[in-house]
């Protein structure tokens, strides 16, 4: 059975960001590896309302047309929307995670996502003090951990 991945924005920003820091660098090469094992189908990557919310909303135009661009490409598997989501994110953000990755957390959680993958270390912290049905990670130590 493949795993089930959900990528959060800043994963999809990542290889647009400034690539001179060796962490973005590391970062946008361990995204653009688990993006090509999900063309070798090794993976099935997910989405969400709230996540195409964010990504439609990127500040930098440039950007934006970029991530864009890469998102629209991948045939990601829509989670719909329900109210027990709404009332999970709820639950989760009680535990100092902020409201929209709360939603990307509850969205993951309901369709039995494995891997929560981000490169928010605040979040990857606050994730690991909570009770979470996934694992929250950033996609560095996805790879070192799963390929």
């Amino acid at each position: 059975m493949k795993l089930k991945l959900y990528l959060d924005n800043c994963c999809y920003n990542r290889p647009f960001d400034d690539l001179s820091q060796e962490k973005n660098k590391f970062e946008a090469q361990a995204i653009k590896i688990i993006i090509d094992k999900y063309w070798k189908d090794e993976f099935e990557l997910y989405t969400s309302d709230a996540l195409a919310f964010e990504i439609n909303n990127i500040k930098d135009k440039i950007k934006r047309a970029k991530v864009i661009q890469v998102y629209n490409k991948l045939n990601l598997i829509n989670i719909p929307f329900s109210n027990s989501i709404v009332m999970r994110a709820i639950e989760i953000r009680k535990h100092n995670i902020k409201n929209m990755d709360s939603l990307h957390i509850a969205y993951a959680e309901s369709s039995n996502i494995d891997y929560f993958i981000t490169t928010d270390r605040l979040l990857i912290n606050a994730s690991n003090r909570a009770k979470l049905k996934l694992k929250v990670i950033n996609p560095i130590n996805f790879i070192m951990e799963v390929i």
